[in-house]
């Protein structure tokens, strides 16, 4: 992220994005909620703890209905997806989430966009089946992706966790220390650094 000139808020918000789904991944798995986006699944419940009715009228009713409005456009579907609804069984937890999602998947100076496309690789990489249901088609609607461009972004998810789990088997250390976003900008010491294989400038 330094290198594609982004700010240390540039680089907090995505770590920001992945702290978050990576959250949202835990209390899914934890709770074996079932994906429920597009739809919602059939049969018995198998959820170690039972989604609220979302027309329940209750603390937690105004947040989702805000959630309801926010997924109709965004996900494409009329109910309020499960993970919400489990939160609900503790009204002010559920809102703060929601603020909290709203804030970190919302534009900064990171496109929502692109911030959709890393929630999305961070619940790859949790190996969450509700999470990628979830996040799936807000990727397809915010980017426009197809199948096609879905592979690529998984290629993109493949590629860094080899790279991760090679550099970590081989305790490499990392290629720089203490160094900071205006580090990579032009005149700032390191935007102008040969790259690794790069042949040397001519005298």
């Amino acid at each position: 992220m330094l290198r594609l000139g982004k700010s240390e808020q540039g680089v907090t918000e995505i770590m920001a994005v992945a702290e978050h789904v990576n959250s949202m991944a835990v209390l899914a798995e934890g709770f074996r909620l079932r994906p429920d986006v597009p739809h919602v699944p059939e049969g018995p419940a198998t959820e170690l703890v039972a989604p609220v009715d979302e027309a329940e009228p209750g603390l937690a009713a105004d947040t989702l209905d805000e959630i309801r409005r926010w997924a109709r456009p965004n996900l494409g579907v009329e109910h309020v997806p499960a993970l919400w609804r489990v939160l609900a069984r503790q009204p002010r937890f559920l809102a703060s989430t929601w603020t909290k999602d709203r804030l970190v998947l919302g534009a900064g100076e990171i496109d929502e966009a692109t911030k959709a496309c890393a929630a999305m690789a961070v619940a790859m990489n949790a190996r969450s089946a509700y999470c990628t249901s979830y996040f799936n088609p807000l990727v397809r609607h915010a980017m426009g992706f197809d199948d096609g461009s879905m592979v690529e972004l998984g290629a993109a998810v493949m590629h860094y966790v080899s790279f991760n789990t090679v550099a970590h088997g081989m305790m490499l250390a990392p290629p720089f220390n203490d160094v900071r976003a205006e580090d990579f900008q032009p005149g700032g010491g390191l935007a102008d650094a040969p790259r690794a294989g790069a042949a040397p400038p001519s005298a």
